[in-house]
């Protein structure tokens, strides 16, 4: 077959440009809509149930990244690419989405009595369709994302979202408890998959030849190793603590890092329409411009980062008062505020690692991933005597400490000191530390918990930006100026 003709330049340049605009709206209005639906959820739901789905996520995430197995990336930056590739990888994903779904069924009851929940039997077959029902969009997300539809890919997320969120809160509303969280995920699933299908004009034939796959293969196994530690990393401790803890408690922590992985996606959608032109910048300027690029998206990307994770570390008490509607979910508040300050650290890390990445680096960023991730279980197991709030405070820790890794990874190439580490990062991250601190010990003395909440964010607030505007001034009317022009 023909290869698929690529988009004239001119296209290409604006559709890159409508694609960093429509990627950032559509992010932002996403993490939105999920705040407010959520904060529904919490209303209705028990900790136990939010327990329940949470240690079924890291098997069907596992499997998602095994299904997927790097082709949209693979397929994205094939030179010449054929309806027979995307042919072959549309059943690749399936048969292969197809085979992972009939082992974990057949497991299901095995997952139920290693955790001795009985639920989890029946709730783990039908959760398990989510990875099976997004194999049959991969070729067509890749084909959207090759073509830099990012217009397109926007909308059918956001749809999907707002859809799935608003029958979640439906079925909650009428008693199914865990279950309305696992219709609600797997509602997104059939609307993302449906919408790229209709967006994409690839249509998948039935003279199957998955010859294609191997060479892309090469390329995208490493990316399928990555992936499946990332879950891993992100889902460990709610899958292991499953075993160790109560199903509730599972919950209240699975609630709260909810919120913080919300917080730092807020975060990412705010600051990816600038992420990745700049970090294109990093990768082709000349030597003696890179570390100026570099520092001018590291200093933005912090400046952002530290007041906002740590205010959302500051108001978690209030916030999941008011929007729980009580105080069954203080003990996630707890958990959420030492989380939000390690994922500070986390989004800032994700700078590092992008530009690895678009140095090529694929290997190291591999095996920095596979250290973490095994770093952090032998952490659990050193540490769940002392129960997990002590774990999540080494988790945060660890985030800081991996920050560091990152940075030596990339100072060669970068030719970047600790000295603009400090500049661009801790300095950050300490002046939001002391708004913070100017806040936290005399907010308790407010007696509601609006008003707490309120002043909470205006107090810290005007103390960040005051320091910021005293001692880095030139860096704070730059980063003014720039949301001036955007607007």
């Amino acid at each position: 077959m023909d290869p698929i003709s690529p988009l004239p330049e001119e296209s290409l340049k604006k559709k890159a440009a409508k694609g960093f605009l429509w990627g950032g709206l559509s992010n932002g209005a996403q993490q939105v809509i999920a705040a407010i639906f959520g904060v529904v959820l919490l209303r209705i739901l028990e900790p136990k149930d939010y327990g329940l789905v949470g240690i079924l996520t890291i098997f069907s995430a596992i499997a998602s990244a095994l299904t997927e197995s790097g082709f949209v990336s693979a397929l994205s930056i094939k030179k010449d690419v054929t309806e027979a590739d995307y042919n072959a990888v549309f059943w690749f994903c399936v048969l292969l989405g197809g085979g992972i779904y009939v082992l974990l069924y057949t497991a299901s009851p095995y997952i139920a009595n290693f955790y001795e929940l009985p639920e989890l039997g029946p709730l783990a077959q039908f959760s398990f369709l989510n990875f099976l029902i997004s194999s049959f969009g991969v070729a067509h997300n890749a084909y959207l994302t090759r073509n830099l539809m990012v217009k397109e890919r926007a909308s059918a997320t956001f749809f999907a979202v707002l859809i799935s969120n608003v029958i979640g809160v439906v079925a909650a509303l009428q008693g199914l408890k865990y279950w309305s969280l696992v219709l609600q995920n797997l509602t997104y699933c059939v609307i993302v998959a449906a919408l790229f299908w209709y967006h994409s004009n690839f249509r998948p034939s039935f003279q199957i030849n998955l010859k294609p796959i191997k060479p892309l293969l090469s390329y995208s196994s490493k990316l399928v190793i990555t992936n499946v530690f990332f879950y891993l990393n992100n889902n460990f401790l709610t899958a292991i603590l499953g075993k160790y803890a109560p199903v509730s408690q599972v919950g209240q922590y699975n609630s709260g890092n909810k919120w913080n992985l919300m917080g730092q996606s807020l975060i990412l959608s705010i600051s990816n329409t600038i992420i990745q032109p700049l970090m294109t910048e990093v990768s082709q300027s000349e030597e003696e411009r890179r570390i100026r690029v570099f520092r001018k998206l590291l200093s933005f990307i912090s400046f952002i980062t530290f007041p906002l994770m740590f205010g959302l570390a500051l108001i978690a008490p209030d916030f999941l008062l008011l929007a729980g509607g009580g105080e069954k979910w203080l003990e996630a508040a707890d958990y959420l505020r030492v989380l939000a300050f390690g994922g500070a650290f986390a989004v800032v890390g994700n700078a590092f690692s992008n530009y690895t990445l678009s140095k090529g680096r694929s290997t190291i960023y591999m095996w920095n991933m596979i250290t973490f991730g095994v770093l952090q279980v032998g952490l659990f197991f050193a540490l769940k005597h002392l129960g997990v709030f002590y774990i999540i405070v080494a988790y945060a820790a660890i985030n800081l400490l991996w920050l560091n890794t990152w940075f030596f990874i990339t100072r060669k190439s970068l030719h970047y000191s600790y000295w603009f580490m400090w500049r661009d990062v801790y300095a950050y991250a300490l002046t939001a530390l002391v708004g913070f601190m100017a806040t936290y010990f005399w907010i308790d003395v407010l007696p509601h918990a609006v008003l707490r909440l309120g002043v909470s964010m205006l107090s810290m607030g005007s103390v960040y930006l005051g320091i910021c505007y005293l001692f880095s001034k030139d860096t704070f009317v730059e980063i003014q100026n720039f949301f001036r022009n955007k607007v």
